[in-house]
């Protein structure tokens, strides 16, 4: 077994005997490929304190064999034969009394079907954020991962930035940020991307539409590539026009995100919670007066998904800060009429702070 896989599962292994479960059924495919390395679209996975095994079926044979060589491989009768494969598997080892399953993934319908196809006497015990826990401290090998789709998604902004322009609409732009990250060798975008313009930008996560870009328009651009399976999530709040086409309110609302994200920054160190970090931001955005137009939290973890795990947020007073979590810091002003700036950073949390790993410029960019 990898070294990586290996740390993967005997951190699972150590939750089973905190939990006193005899093993634990996975899934989730992203909690899957991570503890696994599989990339298929449908698989389960059990970890129990001796084994770890992977049923897939007959369509990913191969590329189970070679991306999780160090799990046994158990191949279900086609796409609906999961069930029957699980049972075999639980049937051929007795000793499993207890089984811990995914709560957050598995529907009212499934863990009747659980219940009816597993062996008698066995108990379903439902778990939660066995895996979320391992995967908020991501490793080396992560981060290195994390910032090759950072670049990707940093290299197309570049790219397509002459087309963000007046008469282009916000779908086109959209459309052609995702082509370029995929061109450059993205699986696929993070998320769908957001392009809001002019008033559009009031609203958080606007769905691109056929708004046409116009002089004066803050255009907010918030967009990633997911690369090997893991994400980046940028955002840039561009001016289109020239600085005279920008009014002077526009131009204090972009200010004043850009200095509460400096100042939640800097903040940034392990020991901290997230609930600090977000008071940071959040109280210079109201001292400015515009406190209740920040409608979201500072930030959130970001890895595998594009939301990891917990994050900068002002529930977030018992999430505390560890080295090697990646985290995203957005703060964010939306003004229903005017619009909005949000200004987002991928950053990784080091021993004594953290580090950026986004590079586009911050000031205010002027377009068109």
């Amino acid at each position: 077994m990898s070294t990586i896989s290996s740390a993967r599962v005997e951190g699972i292994r150590n939750q089973l005997r905190e939990k006193s479960l005899g093993a634990l059924l996975l899934t989730d495919l992203v909690n899957i490929g991570y503890v696994t390395g599989f990339t298929g679209s449908t698989a389960y996975a059990v970890i129990t304190p001796t084994e770890a095994l992977l049923i897939t079926d007959p369509r990913y044979t191969l590329r189970a064999r070679e991306e999780s060589p160090s799990f046994t491989l158990v191949v279900a009768q086609g796409s609906g034969g999961y069930p029957e494969a699980l049972k075999a598997v639980l049937m051929e080892r007795p000793g499993i009394k207890n089984l811990g399953f995914e709560a957050g993934n598995v529907t009212v319908a499934s863990f009747e079907r659980l219940k009816k196809d597993l062996p008698e006497g066995l108990t379903l015990t439902s778990t939660e954020g066995i895996v979320a826990e391992l995967r908020i401290v991501k490793d080396a090998s992560e981060v290195a991962v994390i910032e090759a789709a950072i670049a990707i998604a940093q290299n197309a902004i570049q790219q397509v930035k002459a087309g963000i322009r007046p008469g282009r609409t916000e779908h086109e732009i959209a459309l052609d940020l995702e082509f370029t990250m995929r061109r450059l060798g993205a699986q696929r975008p993070s998320f769908d991307s957001i392009v809001a313009s002019g008033p559009n930008g009031a609203r958080p996560h606007h769905t691109p539409s056929n708004r046409v870009l116009q002089a004066g328009d803050l255009v907010t651009i918030d967009w990633g590539a997911e690369v090997d399976g893991y994400c980046s999530d940028i955002t840039r709040t561009f001016a289109i026009g020239t600085p005279a086409d920008i009014s002077d309110e526009q131009k204090r609302i972009y200010e004043t995100v850009l200095e509460a994200q400096k100042l939640a920054i800097a903040a940034i160190a392990p020991g901290k919670s997230g609930k600090d970090i977000d008071d940071v931001a959040r109280e210079y955005i109201a001292s400015k007066g515009y406190g209740e137009a920040f409608s979201h939290s500072l930030g959130h973890s970001l890895g595998r998904a594009v939301h990891d795990g917990q994050g900068f947020s002002s529930r977030s007073d018992k999430f505390i800060l560890k080295p090697g979590m990646v985290m995203t810091v957005e703060p964010g002003i939306y003004i229903e009429g005017i619009g909005g700036v949000r200004i987002e950073e991928d950053v990784v949390l080091t021993e004594t702070g953290c580090r950026v790993l986004t590079s586009l410029p911050r000031e205010m960019e002027f377009l068109g």
